[in-house]
């Protein structure tokens, strides 16, 4: 009996909700393992205990994305390979470990390999995700279920600032023991998948027959069948003038985008002159507004995509919002109130994120079986992007540097960061959702 002639008078069953639900919450252990350390590293005691210069600090910063950039093609064909739910939980469980240990570093070599480490379990994670999404939820919601976990991830930027102060500064915890506790927690979050999650809908034995239908309703025949064997399509991707599109859009949005995630707290407290608790406050906010963007991208763009198609309707959003976040930067730097600089980086954080499901979306319908390789070929350029912001940043700030200007007002790292936005948005222009980077009956070996 065929799975359509089982589901009459069946209703669905909603475990795909768990499983998007358990990514989300990994999604935003994530972002908080990955952005706690800036809210860390802007108090000059802790600096000075680690023994870290201003280009350490950005060597820091540089570590983990550099290692996240270069493993995300591995780490994504490697979940295509083994199975996703293994993938994701070990990349989950790992990276928690890995945080954990930063709570033993004692000087800059062990900070900058503990970040290597972290880069590397984290990698696989969203490429990993999001062939999760494409085999759980139905091709019409991809946008708003992509929007969901990408917001997790935002909610622990959300999360970050605050939770950290206030256990740093308001309670008295050690910051080595909040490493510990951020890890311990990561741990448990990483067996909570592991429970709820399966590969596909058919593998899990809460999920019934109407529910796969529902999932698997407008999908194409050939992509509902799993593929033993999946390589990655390499050579395509390189010969893709789309796909380097893309690449070249993640690459200038990180270089916009890593300020808000590496720079933000120490720009606050020396350039705008805010305490330590109203930065964090700031950082929040700030935060705050990316999260609400990324859950209203996903929405945008399966609207646009039903309004304009696949050519226009995917990456017009995306286009459109990264200049708006050049020009928003360009006003933060013109102002001299705190809370006005605040106002308008958050709205670079809602933008930002408000053009992410659309990419998203991108690799998903091009990249067929080998979504995971896909993802994390342009999720590795784009962190390459955001590997060499830190030091793009710090090399900005000394050549706008002067006395009208100094070092500490940031106001190189601004313009970087700005420009970043500016390449990213005239790259997004031509991506092209409907061109497939690999034909269907080329993925398998």
């Amino acid at each position: 009996m065929s799975y359509t002639d089982s589901v009459i008078n069946e209703r669905p069953t909603r475990v795909r909700f768990g499983v998007l639900a358990a990514m989300t919450v990994a999604s935003f252990m994530l972002y908080l393992h990955r952005a706690f350390i800036a809210e860390i590293l802007k108090y000059k005691e802790i600096r000075d205990e680690l023994q870290l210069t201003e280009a350490d600090v950005a060597a820091t910063f540089s570590a983990f994305f550099f290692s996240y950039a270069l493993c995300q093609v591995p780490m994504g064909s490697i979940a295509d390979s083994i199975g996703r739910r293994k993938a994701f939980t070990l990349y989950v469980v790992a990276w928690s470990l890995f945080t954990a240990l930063g709570g033993f570093v004692t000087g800059f070599g062990m900070m900058f390999a503990v970040r290597l480490l972290l880069g590397i379990a984290q990698a696989g994670a969203y490429p990993t995700a999001g062939g999760l999404v494409g085999r759980w939820v139905p091709i019409t919601q991809r946008g708003g279920a992509s929007a969901l976990v990408s917001a997790g991830g935002r909610f622990g930027g959300v999360v970050f600032a605050s939770l950290t102060t206030l256990l740093l500064k308001t309670w008295g915890v050690p910051w080595q023991q909040i490493m510990l506790l951020y890890g311990g927690v990561g741990v448990l979050v990483g067996i909570w998948f592991w429970i709820v999650a399966r590969n596909d809908p058919r593998e899990h034995p809460r999920c019934n027959a109407a529910e796969v239908d529902l999932i698997e309703d407008g999908r194409p025949p050939e992509a509902a069948k799993p593929a033993h064997t999946v390589r990655a399509p390499i050579y395509e991707m390189f010969m893709s003038p789309v796909m380097w599109c893309m690449c070249v859009t993640q690459f200038g949005t990180n270089i916009g985008w890593a300020f808000l995630i590496t720079t933000l707290p120490t720009y606050l407290k020396e350039a705008k002159q805010a305490d330590d608790v109203a930065g964090g406050q700031m950082t929040g906010f700030i935060w705050l507004l990316g999260f609400f963007g990324t859950l209203l991208g996903g929405p945008l763009v399966d609207a646009t995509t039903r309004r304009w198609g696949f050519r226009w309707g995917r990456i017009l959003p995306t286009v459109i919002t990264r200049f708006l976040c050049a020009g928003l930067y360009l006003f933060a730097l013109e102002t001299t109130d705190a809370w006005t600089a605040t106002v308008a980086l958050a709205a670079v954080s809602f933008f930002c994120d408000l053009g992410i499901p659309g990419i998203w979306a991108f690799a998903q319908d091009v990249g067929g079986r080998s979504v995971g390789a896909v993802l994390g070929f342009g999720n590795m350029f784009g962190n390459l992007g955001a590997a060499a912001a830190a030091y793009v940043y710090l090399w900005s700030d000394q050549y706008f540097a002067d006395a009208a200007s100094p070092l500490s007002d940031h106001r190189g790292t601004i313009i970087a960061a700005m420009t970043g936005f500016i390449v990213s948005g005239i790259a997004a222009a031509g991506i092209n959702a409907a061109k497939p980077i690999v034909p269907a009956d080329a993925e398998t070996v």
